[in-house]
Parts: structure tokens; sequence; C-alpha cells
């Protein structure tokens, strides 16, 4: 995600973010979103929710539609740029992390952040 706080430094995650709620913001007063977002970690074969690290060897499935999902997978509910971005920094501190070769603080997971707008 880069450097949350200088925009020239952000990330994919962060500029997608801003650009999705600036759209919305944008857009009829009358006009409702939802906006949920996960984030989990695949590590040693298996799937950990982040916002919750209780839940562990969590599984994917298919809603009616085909899209894929984690089940068991915590959702929170943001309303604000600022508030995806602490879901973020909750997150990244539950990832596994270890020394490698190449960073002292190399992640030994690979992250999925998952964003849903209704």
């Amino acid at each position: 995600e880069g450097v949350l706080n200088e925009p020239a430094k952000q990330g994919i995650i962060p500029r997608i973010i801003n650009d999705i709620f600036g759209h919305i913001y944008q857009m009829d007063e009358n006009l409702e979103f939802h906006i949920k977002i996960s984030y989990f970690e695949i590590y040693m074969n298996k799937i950990r929710d982040l916002l919750d690290v209780s839940k562990t060897n969590l599984s994917v499935h298919e809603d009616k539609d085909r899209v894929p999902y984690v089940k068991g997978a915590t959702e929170r509910f943001v309303s604000s740029p600022d508030e995806v971005f602490d879901v973020i920094d909750e997150g990244k501190a539950n990832r596994h992390v270890a020394v490698t070769n190449m960073n002292e603080h190399s992640s030994r997971s690979h992250s999925v952040f998952m964003i849903q707008v209704k």
C-alpha cells in the first residue's frame, strides 16, 4: 500500500480507496452506499482473518453468482477513507512476518484486501 500519509507515495489500494470515496462524495445525496471490507492472509496454505486472529483455517466459497468469498471472514462497514486505512493498519499488525535473506521484516504470507460497494 506504500506510504498511506503521503499521496505521492501511496500504493494502489489507498489510491483506489480515495477514488471510490471521491466518486461517492460526488454522487446525489439521496443515494445510499454500503461499503464493507475484509482483510485476510494465506499462510502455510491456511486462510487466517487479519481482523480477528481467532478465525483461522477459513475456506473459500462461491456465492450464487459465482463470486468467491471467504466464509467466516470479518466484514467491517466503513464510511470514510480514514476508517479504511485504520482497518488496513489493524490487519497489517496481525500479519505473519519473519526475517528473510531479502528483508528483515518480510511477510511470510500473501494478504488479500477485499472491498465491496453496494
